[in-house]
């Protein structure tokens, strides 16, 4: 088990989204799973071996799912963890450990379980970005879904790297800025966007009416 499943557990939160990590074909092993569990199969991303199993629970008249998502481990679950993208989601239970440990064994190599502790979002490392530049926008969601603040030099490394959120499919930046505007205090993380330059990174054309001045019958 890894990454967002082991953050919201140890938060207290339910979640339906488990994501697993195998020393095996995960494309393959997701196929069988959802064979095995009559799930809905859906391949995520066939040049990273990554799919997802759709479970459906009708229990009592209420429709529930469950998201497994199934990558494969390159290398060890060490190396693994360290290509991800903040520390608060680089951790890992062996499912072999359940059962046998009370608790299971927390694989924990960037001291995610204490930022979790401290509600600090950080970068497990200093090329996140460019390898995954959607995690530019997704570190500010985080930080507003779960009250977090972001590390200062993680907060560094986003405002320098912001351009590179040109890159990523507008569906993805629109699907994480809905979910930062869904939260309470929306428009905190709103100016914390244009502080680090993302919000015009995102909407250039906010660029050319800042510093106008409003009429006023826009005093609001």
């Amino acid at each position: 088990l890894v990454g967002g499943y082991i953050r919201d557990t140890l938060l207290g939160r339910k979640t339906g989204d488990i994501d697993v990590a195998v020393g095996a074909n995960a494309v393959d092993v997701a196929r069988s799973v959802a064979a095995a569990l009559q799930g809905h199969y859906v391949l995520l991303d066939e040049a990273e071996g990554i799919a997802r199993v759709v479970l459906i629970d009708n229990e009592a008249g209420r429709e529930t799912q469950w998201h497994l998502d199934f990558s494969t481990i390159r290398g060890t679950i060490e190396s693994d963890l360290s290509r991800r993208d903040f520390t608060i989601d680089a951790m890992a239970v062996d499912l072999s450990d359940i059962g046998k440990r009370s608790p299971p064994r927390l694989i924990d190599k960037f001291g995610g379980e204490k930022d979790l502790e401290a509600g600090i979002i950080r970068a497990v490392g200093a090329s996140i970005f460019e390898g995954g530049p959607a995690r530019l926008i997704r570190g500010i969601r985080l930080a507003a879904q779960y009250g977090f603040s972001i590390d200062a030099d993680t907060e560094a490394m986003i405002s320098r790297q912001c351009h590179l959120i040109n890159r990523v499919a507008g569906e993805r930046v629109r699907e994480e800025l809905c979910r930062i505007l869904s939260v309470r205090n929306a428009a905190h993380f709103i100016f914390y966007l244009d502080r680090l330059g993302l919000l015009t990174a995102i909407i250039p054309e906010l660029t050319f009416p800042k510093g106008v001045d409003q009429p006023h019958e826009h005093y609001w």
